[in-house]
């Protein structure tokens, strides 16, 4: 019943972070400023890296310290035939006209621009350089040029956009293409190009409103890049070969402690020699249970200690089947479990009276003498008004033999008991896995945090590790083929 609570409230809690990771991202314009011109000049290298020029001219209609220029860490492709890849992304070499500060937030790069003693007012340019990274080519059968001129991120209407990509080699103009608008457009209408060599020439024929983008894709022949990185860092490195030293250990460990020697089952009417019926039970089930101990009143019959008889009990208009039992000798045997049993039973009448603050105050003795006692032991010692006798019925022992039972499954149960049972080395070494499998979930999560996400978010994280909120530009860019 608990499993079935905990994976409600699991699956509960996966569609609530489904909801809220698939919130619409579109942006609407704050009117506190509007880009008059943005002039982009891109040099795309052998190695699939991209050198970017921006010059961004701004109007502010308020008075603002600056911009943000939000650049994405990681992308999500969806091309026009539906084929999809995702790439990471490295931003270096990052200069500005301005004074700029850099940091990294929700899979984004952000270059916080400005002066935090100065506002400005009306027109004002900036210039932004840096060197994007968009690693190895994802394509099998080709290469490709895919990339957001402009991305959705702006928050403001950008008019007069002009753009220049220079190719470091000769291509097939025909399958270049564009696309403008809103996520998941596919119009070109609104984009004129000119192809003249090696360079890319064009602009945007309207405005672009907060949260529109500009997007470019170039197929290319496979080859055309060369040399590009695969943007795994030394981190990255050092986390697979733990991962793999983890599982090399994990496989020892299971090899020489995790396998059981094969059991051959032999057909038995009586426990093995030195072990009583409860603790045969506990040693096929893994516990005692109240059956197990139980079990013990046939056990110690077999013995010769006890005499049970069939007994008929009549009440005022029914009677009911019970049972007698008759003590036949003293228990002289050097088993404790069996010992308090049998105890118990002829201790067991209706005048015997359990004492809690008794109780209480045995295991507070017993904890400044530096011993251990349970509570189930303090409560069979706290008993008094004994009266002891000879032999018991059902009626004798159903509000009060509880106590009994519960004392020896507490003992059969216990940790000491268990591994003197059990062979601890086996169980032991379970810690060691757990250690090894929290190192890497910490390692595989952090630092995707800190370097696509925002700090503060680490907790949620750790909690869901793979949800694409925080590490993933969720954005899916179209573009025409024009020939």
């Amino acid at each position: 019943m608990k499993q079935k609570i905990l994976v409600g409230i699991f699956v509960i809690l996966m569609c609530f972070m489904f909801l809220i990771s698939n919130q619409s991202l579109a942006v609407t314009s704050t009117n506190e400023y509007t880009i008059q011109s943005y002039n982009i000049n891109m040099i795309v290298n052998e190695d699939n890296t991209f050198d970017i020029t921006e010059n961004i001219t701004v109007y502010f209609n308020v008075s603002k310290h600056g911009i943000f220029r939000k650049i994405p860490l990681k992308n999500s492709v969806t091309r026009i035939d539906g084929s999809k890849s995702n790439n990471r992304a490295k931003i270096t070499n990052i200069n500005v006209s301005e004074n700029y500060t850099t940091y990294n937030e929700n899979g984004y790069k952000v270059i916080k621009i400005g002066n935090t003693n100065s506002t400005l007012t009306g027109r004002h340019s900036y210039t932004i350089k840096y060197k994007y990274n968009i690693g190895k080519d994802p394509l099998k059968n080709a290469d490709e040029l895919y990339f957001n001129l402009i991305g959705d991120e702006w928050d403001a209407n950008i008019s007069n956009v002009f753009f220049t990509i220079t190719m470091p080699k000769s291509f097939d103009k025909s399958t270049l293409g564009f696309s403008s608008g809103n996520v998941g457009s596919t119009n070109s209408s609104n984009v004129i190009y000119n192809v003249n060599g090696n360079t890319i020439t064009g602009n945007t024929t309207n405005t672009l409103y907060a949260g529109q983008a500009l997007t470019v894709r170039l197929t290319l022949p496979e080859g055309y890049f060369v040399g590009a990185s695969s943007n795994i860092d030394l981190f990255s490195i050092f986390v697979i070969a733990l991962c793999a030293v983890f599982v090399l250990i994990a496989d020892r460990l299971w090899t020489k402690y995790g396998k059981d020697d094969a059991v051959i089952e032999t057909v038995e009417f009586y426990p093995p020699e030195g072990y009583n019926s409860a603790e045969v039970g506990f040693l096929y089930d893994g516990f005692a249970d109240t059956k197990a101990v139980i079990s013990l009143l046939i056990f110690l019959a077999n013995q010769g200690y006890l005499k049970i008889e069939e007994t008929e009990e009549k009440a005022l208009f029914s009677k009911s089947k019970g049972f007698r039992i008759t003590k036949i000798k003293e228990y002289d045997g050097n088993n404790e479990c069996e010992r308090i049993f049998f105890e118990g039973l002829f201790k067991g009448s209706s005048t015997r009276t359990i004492n809690m603050s008794k109780a209480k105050k045995i295991m507070q003795e017993a904890k400044n003498n530096g011993e251990k006692i349970s509570f189930q032991d303090a409560l069979e010692m706290s008993a008094d008004n004994y009266d002891n006798k000879n032999s018991v019925t059902t009626s004798d022992l159903y509000d009060n033999f509880y106590v009994t039972l519960n004392r020896i499954k507490s003992k059969i149960n216990s940790k000491e008991n268990r591994n003197k049972i059990f062979e601890s080395s086996a169980s032991g070494k379970g810690k060691y896995l757990i250690l090894m499998i929290i190192a890497i979930f910490i390692l595989i999560t952090v630092k995707p945090v800190i370097e696509y996400g925002n700090t503060e978010d680490l907790m949620f994280a750790l909690l869901f590790p793979r949800n694409r909120l925080y590490y993933t530009d969720r954005r899916s860019y179209r573009c025409d083929k024009n020939t």
